[in-house]
């Protein structure tokens, strides 16, 4: 058997990657359910701020590493089926490319303010464009306007006073809010894990 794979740190970093992958699992299919039955306006981008939160404290304040979000997305993932709403496996990929797009960006060099909002912004554009992208395939030249009547019906946009805005319009809108809301939650999760690290004693960058 490898020696590494039975190494305190390795049974550190999986105990990490179940915790965390398991809190947002959970969080997908309890509030996450109710979000989108209550069609709270983007409510995919609001559940990706949580594991925007979620994945970047494992990232800092527990040293989890290189890899870490892709393997707490997984987890977080196969417990997707236990939810009680419809459409599950739209949110299981997009908990898998929310958690590469967050890798992507913190791949290379260390832990930075900036990294993480930059991480949290664009893991919030990928629900609406993950929306977007299906609604290319299932209807072509039809998707922006079916875009828009999505979110003024099925995301709740129409009680924002939107609903006289054309598809372009209601788009940018969309990607605006989701980035800010995800730059927000890396912010948010810099200073978290900030305070963890000096909770335990250790120096936070």
């Amino acid at each position: 058997m490898n020696s590494s794979r039975t190494s305190p740190a390795y049974a550190h970093w999986v105990a990490i990657v179940a915790v965390f992958g398991a809190v947002w699992g959970a969080a997908e299919c309890s509030l996450g359910a109710l979000l989108r039955l209550a069609a709270i306006p983007i409510h995919g981008a609001v559940m990706a701020g949580i594991g925007v939160i979620i994945m970047l404290v494992a990232r800092r304040a527990l040293a989890a590493g290189r890899g870490s979000s892709l393997a707490i997305a997984v987890v977080a993932a196969a417990l997707l089926p236990l939810s009680v709403s419809r459409g599950f496996a739209m949110a299981m990929m997009g908990i898998l490319a929310e958690a590469a797009c967050l890798e992507a960006v913190l791949w290379f060099g260390r832990p930075r303010r900036w990294r993480f909002a930059l991480a949290g912004g664009i893991v919030g554009l990928v629900p609406p464009l993950q929306m977007l992208s299906r609604m290319v395939v299932l209807y072509g030249p039809a998707a922006l306007s079916t875009f828009r009547e999505t979110l003024l019906r099925d995301q709740g946009v129409a009680r924002l006073g939107l609903a006289g805005q054309t598809a372009g319009v209601l788009l940018l809108i969309a990607l605006a809010i989701a980035a800010m809301y995800g730059l927000v939650c890396g912010i948010l999760a810099w200073s978290i894990s900030g305070q963890i690290l000096r909770r335990l004693g250790r120096a936070a960058e």
